[in-house]
């Protein structure tokens, strides 16, 4: 014969917490009724109340009314800047130490407004993409991750400003941190 297992009856609940939630529930529910809402009918706003509301809606009507304020005129657009035809050529050093960081060119040509550039590193040169030139004379360019021959040029970034015949310049590639470099225009012959 198998062994009498006890079974496990579930009590109800007691009454007295059943008691005590049905007694706040309903002190809540008479607690949120009490409240005003001037969207339901009901006894509203006692009689000084709604005296000092009608006083103050007479107050500000009674005031002069706020004039809007102008509107500050839109600055004049800044000139956009005029690059004359040429080419910068920013060089930097390797970084001490490093084996990736190595010596690096930017080279950056106007022709008739037309403005493209070359990033040379890891003795192979790549087109720089994505070159654009905003109207204050700052500009920026990507280029991808590229194997030449068996050297790979990494990955770059270049951000600049120009100011007349001067660029300078922020160099950004894996691996290495910003560097920063400057060059003067040199005219196109032609």
């Amino acid at each position: 014969m198998p062994p009498r297992q006890k079974k496990k009856c579930m009590r109800p609940r007691s009454s007295r917490s059943f008691s005590a939630a049905l007694a706040v529930f309903i002190l809540l529910l008479t607690a949120a009724q009490a409240q005003i809402n001037p969207f339901r009918g009901g006894p509203g706003l006692s009689a000084p109340d709604d005296r000092l509301l009608f006083e103050s809606v007479a107050r500000l009507n009674a005031a002069e009314p706020a004039s809007p304020l102008r509107a500050e005129q839109p600055a004049a657009p800044a000139q956009a800047i005029q690059l004359a035809d040429g080419t910068w050529t920013v060089q930097g050093t390797r970084i001490p130490g490093s084996r990736r960081c190595g010596k690096w060119l930017v080279r950056l040509t106007n022709a008739g407004g037309q403005l493209s550039g070359v990033v040379s590193q890891a003795r192979s040169t790549v087109p720089i993409q994505n070159l654009v030139l905003m109207p204050d004379g700052s500009f920026s360019g990507t280029t991808p991750e590229r194997l030449v021959g068996r050297s790979r040029a990494p990955a770059s970034k270049v951000i600049g400003q120009f100011s007349e015949d001067t660029v300078s310049l922020t160099f950004e590639s894996q691996h290495c941190p910003s560097r920063q470099g400057t060059a003067t225009r040199r005219a196109t012959s032609g």
